[in-house]
């Protein structure tokens, strides 16, 4: 091979390599990021910093919303069991207060019964006077049932401690032991109140 032919391989080979190397720093310079792109990229991260702060305030306002919620749940809870309970308590006075005030007024019920029984023994039921006694029992007594007063008159029925009190035993043929043969004196009852037990002949075998 000549001088000249080593020299123009050289020269076309320095050639090649300075063109790889333009090439190069191009394609380097090409990829580095311009002033533009970097400002951008710092404004994505700092957007993104704040929109986690901002999810963060979010999450705490919604802590802060369930707390309120449940508080006054809880508030109107008691309150629905606060005005229930006053309710309640208001109505068992009313009750006790009308209990307290039929249970003086059955003495005059009791005397209105006896007068209206001796009048039926006297054969005295057709007289003015005796109706009008019937009259005025009867009235008292339809006032007492609109106040929700039962009477207690269990004659025939099976002897119950609870609305009952014994007064007279006896064996008498065709009823059975523990059953009430006759009522001596009515009992009377509101509501779930007891005012006063009947009192009662059973029937007790020997």
């Amino acid at each position: 091979m000549s001088k000249k032919n080593k020299n123009d391989k050289h020269y076309k080979d320095s050639e090649m390599n300075s063109d790889n190397g333009e090439d190069f720093e191009e394609r380097v310079e090409f990829k580095k990021p311009g002033v533009k792109e970097v400002e951008e990229e710092i404004e994505i991260e700092e957007l993104e910093e704040e929109i986690e702060l901002l999810r963060k305030e979010l999450e705490g306002y919604k802590k802060v919303e369930e707390e309120y919620i449940d508080r006054t749940k809880r508030l109107q809870a008691d309150y629905d069991n606060y005005r229930k309970r006053t309710l309640k308590e208001n109505l068992e006075h009313i009750k006790r207060a009308n209990k307290d005030l039929i249970e003086k007024l059955l003495p005059i019920i009791d005397s209105f019964e006896i007068a209206l029984e001796s009048g039926k023994k006297l054969g005295k039921e057709k007289g003015d006077f005796y109706k009008g006694i019937k009259m005025i029992y009867e009235s008292l007594m339809e006032l007492l049932k609109k106040e929700n007063v039962k009477v207690i008159a269990p004659e025939g029925e099976e002897f119950n401690p609870e609305i009952c009190e014994v007064a007279i035993t006896e064996d008498v043929k065709g009823f059975k032991e523990g059953h009430i043969l006759e009522v001596i004196r009515k009992g009377y009852m509101i509501d779930n109140f007891l005012i006063r037990p009947a009192v009662v002949k059973v029937c007790k075998k020997k």
